[in-house]
């Protein structure tokens, strides 16, 4: 019994000893694991940290992006209603383009009939002084025989004369008119708008 004594109280010191060594072991461990805790607590919240700071940035981001977009958003709102102002402009102006090409054609064919006409009433008048022409050499063959009647003939032939300058007078003054008026159309027909309306119209 003592010899068993003994050996159990052996076996209990090494036993003693060995929990020990496992309890300093422990302690140790338990010293290591905490301060591992402690580090990778320390991580976790400089990771918690960084998220924090990157959603605020994040967040910030989105903000001025959305700041940015709403102010692009606006600008070309704006910028949208400034052409439609502009293209409703152009199209008025291209409708009082329209009416004025069509009063110049209008004019223009007034001015064509007008030419028409004066161009027949200078014919009539070619043919008038034609045959006061003819008349007048004629009278002035009657008379070239006639010694009593040069004097009388004379006067008509000078009276004559004055007619068909007057009439030469009248047909330069009307051929001037006509010029002016057929000037004057093509100035018009050939101003800046109508330029405009076939660029504009292209």
């Amino acid at each position: 019994e003592e010899k068993v004594r003994k050996e159990l109280h052996k076996s209990f010191s090494d036993l003693q000893k060995h929990q020990e060594s496992k309890h300093e072991e422990m302690t140790s461990a338990n010293r290591q694991l905490k301060m591992e805790r402690e580090v990778h607590q320390q991580e976790l919240a400089d990771l918690r940290s960084e998220l924090q700071n990157a959603k605020i940035k994040h967040e910030r981001d989105v903000q001025e992006l959305t700041k940015l977009l709403k102010q692009e958003k606006d600008d070309a709102e704006a910028q949208i209603r400034m052409l439609k102002m502009e293209l409703l402009e152009e199209k008025n102006i291209v409708k009082t383009q329209c009416r004025q090409l069509e009063k110049i054609k209008t004019e223009c064919d007034k001015l064509t009939g007008e030419l028409t006409q004066n161009e027949e009433e200078n014919i009539k008048l070619r043919r008038k002084y034609e045959f006061v022409k003819q008349d007048l050499e004629k009278k002035d063959k009657q008379i070239s025989n006639e010694e009593d009647n040069l004097r009388r003939m004379d006067e008509a032939r000078l009276k004559f004369k004055d007619q068909l300058r007057h009439l030469e007078m009248e047909q330069e003054s009307i051929l001037t008119m006509i010029g002016s008026e057929i000037d004057a159309a093509c100035e018009i027909f050939s101003r800046d708008s109508v330029e405009k309306f076939k660029v504009i119209l292209s």
